[in-house]
């Protein structure tokens, strides 16, 4: 640009001087100063012209090169939004639930104190009550029965008698290698069942932790009588059993 600028310098000078008079010339001719007039005009607009042109074209091109880059920019982010796309759309593997154990309660042998409870109920009590069995000295022995004997690992241990002692009579031969703690704790849930409130503490915890439990009778006002002739017969052979 500035190499054609001292170009159109030279060129006006160059004309300037051929169209100039003699130096040192006193005398004064109009028509030269006309023509010599007409002539830089001439030269000014052709250099005005020649200018506006670099001038567009240099704009012209820094107008296209921000045109392909807003269009790269623009082409750019529409691949990002499709790639994005494709990664939103792409299919979740399905989770494995190979390892989940469903265990299906069979809420007909619960105690009659639950029976009509809800799943809900039935869980928001279990977790109201866990607490009393933890460091209970009985509970580890009886849950060991329930799940190595009864096959029962699911929330029944929590719902329903130990054993059925309201309603068979039981003999010596169906506790044979039973632990101390069962055997105790099988006598006095014939008593839990009938709400005594137990003075022992560690008793109380292990009843406390089975939801059909309530106690209601203070031990001075409960009286044997209440038991059933059944609950009579499983109290006298488990009293004959039990060593604690």
């Amino acid at each position: 640009m500035g190499e054609f600028l001292d170009l159109i310098d030279d060129v006006h000078y160059g004309m300037r001087k051929l169209f100039k008079g003699k130096t040192g010339t006193k005398s004064f001719k109009p028509r030269s100063n006309v023509r010599r007039w007409s002539i830089e005009l001439c030269v000014a607009l052709i250099v005005g012209i020649l200018a506006g042109l670099i001038t567009f074209n240099l704009l012209n091109k820094e107008d296209k090169k921000l045109k392909v880059s807003e269009e790269k920019a623009v082409a750019i982010e529409d691949q990002k939004t499709a790639t994005t796309g494709a990664a939103d759309t792409k299919e979740e593997p399905d989770e494995d639930f190979s390892d989940v154990v469903i265990t299906v309660v069979d809420p007909s042998g619960y105690a009659p104190a639950i029976a009509d409870w809800s799943a809900e109920e039935i869980n928001a009590a279990i977790s109201e009550r866990k607490g009393y069995l933890e460091n209970n000295k009985y509970w580890p022995e009886v849950s060991a029965y329930w799940e190595g004997t009864r096959q029962v690992t699911d929330v029944a241990c929590y719902c329903q008698y130990l054993f059925d002692t309201d309603k068979k009579v039981y003999s010596a031969s169906d506790f044979k290698g039973l632990s101390p703690e069962v055997i105790h704790i099988a006598k006095n849930e014939i008593y839990a069942r009938h709400g005594y409130s137990f003075k022992d503490k560690e008793i109380y915890n292990y009843f406390m932790g089975q939801i059909w439990y309530t106690p209601s009778i203070l031990p001075k006002d409960f009286t044997e009588d209440i038991f059933t002739e059944t609950e009579v017969k499983n109290l006298d052979m488990l009293n004959s059993l039990d060593t604690m």
